[in-house]
């Protein structure tokens, strides 16, 4: 795939990307409480038809592409919030009291995008 054509297709899935990270912004969850979270993430996969084990460590998802063979990349993202109180003035602030993502959800939104791309 060409550079050109990937841009292409990225801005294509532009909507798509900022609609996952802002639902996962305003709804964050506390570690093994994830439940809202991790749905997001299976009903994402499900739409890429991508195969996944769930749960794992309670609230946890494991996808995988490709059949093992050969090399292979890992990647991996937190998903579960802080117990901070969101202060940003934002559209698409924390909706749970107490709690935000303050720097997983990025890891959370480069992984879910990029099994976009990698189907």
């Amino acid at each position: 795939m060409h550079a050109k054509q990937s841009l292409t297709e990225a801005k294509a899935s532009r909507d798509w990307f900022i609609d996952i990270r802002r639902e996962i912004h305003q709804y964050p969850e506390l570690g093994y409480q994830e439940v809202r979270t991790s749905q997001l993430i299976r009903d994402r996969l499900d739409e890429l038809g991508i195969p996944y084990r769930y749960p794992v460590a309670e609230t946890g998802v494991v996808a995988a592409l490709g059949d093992g063979d050969g090399p292979c990349v890992a990647l991996r993202a937190d998903i579960d919030a802080l117990p901070i109180h969101e202060e940003a003035d934002i559209t698409f602030q924390s909706k749970n009291k107490g709690r935000m993502h303050a720097c997983g959800v990025c890891k959370l939104f480069c992984v879910t995008g990029n099994s976009n791309y990698l189907t």
